[in-house]
């Protein structure tokens, strides 16, 4: 696997005998030649050029290499390398829509599904060839029809038959007419012959004869609209997107030509996500290299791609710029396209007329078209307890274009809520926010007033529906429950956006970003630290977080929300009944063991609480338990919590499951007279925080509680509690100077303590693979999982012995 460390050898063009011995002996660089090797396997997979690199010494052939290279790429899936498209298209005819032809045709004739193709390339597919999921699927169908016909005739080869020359007649001969080409962009010659020339009109031939006198590039503006609109689908130029240190990058909601398939991983699409996440548009495209500490070149390249893509346009760009000729007199900087004069926008919320045109998704989408939200990530990140904590001590920074910079208020989302907005089927353009919710990873204050006219438009789908089956009550169920979600996330984020009694007089109201946790953690721990730093005032968090959710704490930014990934986790149940001994009788079960007997704190209890790890709570019945637990445990560690208390042979008439379990907010006005409150109040820091405490009602005939869980943040699931968070927020100054340093204070200490309270039930197993605490390079380490079984018996925690299968 490519480190950091090997990447930076070789692109610095470090030769063999310059290794420092050390290095050698930690790659396994024993000989010049298994170097070599490396430089070769390096070069290919991240696309670099021949010229100017140490693979030229390596491999001295450079068009075997560039041959190598575009078959490598064809087959990863991966983006065409539009950087080498002089070497390409110029030198080898190969263009991007000849690219992308042959490998649709091999995925056809392989017949994988469309959702093999990754997310960029199968953008750039539709953007160049019109094939979307639809069109590829129709594809596939046609080919197989063809297959069929050809098996009558006995006397044809199939395996000869099935090559992509049989199919090509199915494939669009040519990019699609509405591609788009901006004024700014720069036309390049691509390999043109006599016979090309031909077949070009009077107007085709005079700007290739320029190109070809001047030997020079030209801006697409000053060239005739419809003739290089022309050449570009005939393939004889190229486009070339420029992008200088001093651009500004905006990145709109995600458009209908966006597709949400599937990531692979390769070098560049990682890159594209890391600028996603990172991009703003108060930051240039060379501060934003130097804070992510990534090769200028790289960062341009990348930009270039959104910017191709038409996932994101130059803030600091005349819309008039490079627009000489009359030919692009109607010219639309938004779709690229010859258009009618469009009509002035109406005087409303500046930010949401301005994206109007970009939040359009095509209304055939379905919910087929969107990829199943989950995070199989395993790894998580532990927080350093030596780590320094820097209290922000300004709003606002300097940007080289010599105006202020103001630090916002970063609200903390995680997949779960995209999850809900995407499926909730609220309204297409919500749905449009959700996918660039999940995929860029960020939605910023200057695009949050179309997101918000969105969340207002919305109305309860079941208030309007006729109930007539269990089915489409548990369907209305859901709706309801999409519906809140998206009503409290309104009010919440109305509520801290430009909140002027948020903070203390001297910094006043900030605007909000939302982020997701999962694409800040696809940065590095330094990296992400000084985003964050640079960006944020203060982060808060939304709650519950998802126990999937990964992602690693933020040790120098104040924030509001559960600072350890294992604050998500069933450890925190533990650690809390370990300090109050409060909470239901409940044993914790490692993968792999089998429970031949309740113990005898769960044997009286009608309904039990079943946590698999890393997944949402079940509620399960006594019928059976041991079968469900047992075969649970083939496949994950799993928590068994005891409910509701047996002998109630009425409980039709008790409480539905959700009605046993009372949510508390915090910070308490007052602490209520519970044993389990006012223990945790003194053991865990509720003063200084946010979130809420669930409690437990384990009998029908008994209105004694316990603690269940507790959770930081703000709630979007009930508008009452998260309305009192709110409030408390603003009441408990949570948000002023001297909150903030008792509140780092407080976070270290529960960090630490939690962290302990783990590795004191997780003691090594050398038998084990796998050490209790597993880290990964950039920071973030896997939660542990159970060495041995727990029991809590409502009063002690203990570990027990039990049989492993």
């Amino acid at each position: 696997m490519t480190t950091q460390l090997d990447e930076h050898y070789i692109r610095t063009n470090v030769e063999w005998f310059q290794l420092p011995s050390d290095v050698k002996q930690k790659f396994s660089w024993n000989t010049e030649k298994e170097y070599d090797k490396a430089i070769l396997i390096f070069s290919i997979k991240h696309q670099l050029r021949h010229k100017g690199n140490l693979v030229r010494k390596v491999q001295k052939d450079s068009r075997k290499y560039y041959d190598d290279l575009l078959r490598y790429s064809r087959e990863h899936l991966m983006i065409f390398p539009y950087h080498l498209a002089d070497i390409y298209v110029k030198g080898l005819r190969i263009t991007s829509f000849s690219y992308y032809i042959d490998m649709i045709s091999d995925l056809v004739l392989q017949e994988k599904s469309y959702d093999t193709l990754p997310n960029f390339t199968a953008a750039d597919c539709l953007r160049l060839l019109g094939i979307g999921r639809n069109q590829y699927i129709e594809l596939i169908n046609q080919s197989r029809t063809i297959l069929q016909a050809a098996r009558k005739k006995m006397f044809l080869n199939l395996s000869n038959w099935k090559t992509p020359a049989s199919i090509r007649h199915l494939l669009p001969s040519q990019p699609v007419d509405s591609v788009h080409i901006h004024p700014w962009w720069v036309i390049n010659l691509g390999c043109v012959t006599d016979d090309d020339v031909k077949q070009c009109t009077n107007e085709e031939k005079l700007i290739i004869d320029y190109l070809i006198d001047e030997k020079c590039s030209k801006l697409a503006g000053e060239l005739n609209f419809d003739a290089i609109h022309s050449l570009y689908r005939k393939g004889l130029i190229y486009l070339e997107v420029p992008v200088s240190e001093e651009d500004y990058i905006q990145v709109p909601p995600l458009g209908s030509g966006f597709v949400m398939n599937r990531i692979v991983g390769d070098y560049f699409e990682v890159l594209l996500y890391k600028l996603f996440v990172s991009t703003d548009e108060d930051t240039n495209v060379g501060e934003l290299s130097r804070l992510l500490t990534l090769d200028m070149d790289l960062v341009k390249q990348t930009m270039s791609m959104f910017l191709r893509l038409g996932f994101a346009r130059k803030k600091n760009l005349d819309s008039e710029y490079g627009v000489i000729h009359t030919s692009w007199k109607h010219y639309s900087s938004t779709t690229g396209l010859q258009l009618p004069p469009p009509p002035k926008p109406l005087p409303i919320d500046k930010n949401a007329a301005d994206w109007t045109r970009e939040i359009e998704m095509d209304a055939s989408m379905t919910d087929e078209d969107l990829m199943s939200i989950s995070t199989t990530d395993e790894q998580k990140f532990l927080i350093s307890p030596t780590s320094s904590v820097n209290i922000p001590d300004t709003v606002s920074m300097s940007t080289s274009t010599g105006t202020l910079k103001q630090k916002r208020i970063g609200f903390l989302f995680d997949s779960s809520l995209t999850a809900f907005l995407m499926m909730g089927n609220l309204s297409p353009n919500l749905k449009t926010h959700a996918v660039t919710m999940f995929e860029v990873g960020k939605l910023a204050d200057e695009i949050l007033g179309s997101f918000l006219l969105e969340l207002e438009r919305i109305s309860p789908i079941s208030q309007s529906s006729i109930k007539s089956s269990d089915d489409d009550n548990q369907s209305e169920g859901e709706a309801d429950r999409y519906f809140l979600h998206a009503r409290v996330l309104y009010q919440t984020i109305s509520f801290l956006r430009l909140n002027n009694d948020l903070f203390d007089d001297d910094i006043g109201s900030l605007g909000v970003d939302l982020l997701r946790y999962e694409s800040l953690s696809s940065l590095d721990a330094n990296t992400r630290q000084r985003v964050i730093e640079r960006n944020y005032h203060v982060l808060i968090s939304m709650a519950p977080v998802s126990a999937e959710t990964v992602y690693s704490p933020f040790n120098s930014t104040d924030y509001l929300g559960p600072c350890l990934q294992e604050m998500n986790s069933v450890w925190m149940k533990l650690f809390i009944y370990s300090l109050t001994k409060s909470g239901p009788p409940s044993i914790l079960l490692p993968k792999g063991y089998r429970l031949n007997i309740l113990p005898n704190c769960l044997q009286n209890f009608d309904k039990f609480l079943v946590t698999t790890w890393n997944h949402e709570p079940t509620y399960i019945s006594n019928v059976n338990i041991l079968l469900s637990i047992n075969e649970a445990l083939l496949h994950s560690a799993v928590l068994l919590q005891g409910f509701l208390y047996g002998n109630n042979n009425n409980n039709n008439h008790y409480k539905e499951e959700h009605q046993q379990i009372r949510y508390v907010p915090f910070p308490f006005d007052h602490i209520e007279k519970n044993h389990g409150l006012e223990q945790l109040s003194t053991v865990i820091d509720l003063k200084n925080t946010c979130g809420y405490v669930s409690m437990l009602t384990l009998s029908a005939t008994n209105s004694e509680e316990v603690l269940l869980d507790i959770r930081f943040g703000i709630p979007l699931f009930d508008e009452k509690i998260s309305e009192t968070i709110r409030n408390g927020i603003v009441k408990h100054k949570l948000c002023a100077k001297e909150k903030v340093q008792e509140r780092l204070k407080s976070i270290r200490i529960l960090s630490i303590s939690l962290i302990a309270f783990i590795e004191r039930f997780q003691q090594f197993d050398t038998s084990s693979c796998n050490m209790p605490l597993r880290h990964s390079s950039n920071g973030i380490r896997s939660t542990s999982l159970p060495q041995q079984p727990i029991l809590f018996d409502g009063q002690t925690l203990t570990t027990i012995g039990s049989s492993s299968s």
